[in-house]
């Protein structure tokens, strides 16, 4: 059944010691008509040769649609778990064209063979992995790095309004903290001009839309049509992401115009706003 699955994979099999940071769910497989279960896995010890492998890495696993949910699929493995298993590399030739062999760390799991199993070098790891991570920006205050959705997050002010920034970042890359801490500051020491271009991108793009979902309210059917200039008026920020590379996304309250869905607009520093929708 699951041989798409295995393909991709080296005959090879080898035992190793496994540190787990989270299960992250699964990717339907529509050759093969199975589930791609994937954890984050932040260090290997290899049994037979006792060679460290300490970065982060995948472990991929096949399961059958009516297991995804059980032991399994997403019980299979627990956040911070060390085990014992048996892993086979994925082929060269599957790597993503974007990353180097050497670099991508992807395994298959054949076979848990103890989930508990004592490593101190795995638990150093672990150990120093649970420590916060916190960094001081004059600008953007005191950032903490959430590692399980590799982001820094914090508040900040927003036309007089206190808003969650989120800076989405590789954890183990501190370059990409900082260009992302740059991105920020930039934007935000332009928010007034980005706000009112936002609203009003925001506005042209789904005002006839709201128009469309007040004519089906029952409740307000004498509410008079709404403008672009009342839809920018009404929709105000809660949420600001932004990436290393400098792309954005503002989540905006939709004041009931969408049934208390959020209005999203994204874009990047470079190319300005590109998008708006709904969603939520």
């Amino acid at each position: 059944m699951f041989e798409a699955f295995y393909e991709k994979y080296a005959t090879e099999e080898q035992e190793a010691v496994v540190l787990i940071r989270n299960c992250i769910g699964g990717g339907y497989n529509n050759k093969g008509d199975f589930w791609e279960m994937t954890a984050i896995s932040l260090g290997m010890v290899f049994c037979a040769t006792g060679e460290k492998n300490i970065r982060e890495g995948r472990m991929k696993w096949p399961v059958a649609d009516e297991e995804r949910n059980g032991e399994k699929g997403w019980g299979k493995f627990g956040e911070g778990q060390i085990c014992r298993v048996k892993v086979r590399k994925l082929l060269d030739e599957y790597v993503p064209n974007h990353a180097a062999p050497e670099k991508f760390n992807c395994w298959a799991v054949t076979e848990v063979l103890k989930p508990s199993e004592s490593c101190p070098e795995l638990e150093a790891v672990l150990e120093e992995y649970k420590k916060p991570v916190v960094i001081e920006d004059k600008v953007l205050g005191t950032l903490t790095l959430n590692r399980e959705f590799d982001m820094f997050e914090t508040n900040f002010s927003w036309n007089g309004a206190e808003i969650p920034l989120a800076l989405e970042v590789n954890q183990e890359s501190k370059s990409s903290w900082s260009r992302a801490r740059t991105a920020a500051k930039k934007l935000i020491a332009e928010q007034e001009a980005w706000d009112k271009a936002m609203r009003e991108f925001a506005a042209k793009e789904l005002t006839e839309l709201a128009n469309d979902w007040l004519a089906d309210d029952d409740e307000n059917e004498d509410a008079e049509p709404i403008t672009e200039e009342s839809f920018a008026q009404r929709i105000t920020l809660s949420e600001l992401t932004i990436t290393s590379g400098g792309s954005f996304t503002a989540y905006y309250n939709d004041d009931d115009m969408f049934w208390g869905h959020v209005v999203e607009v994204s874009g990047s520093l470079k190319k300005g706003i590109t998008d708006a929708n709904i969603s939520g």
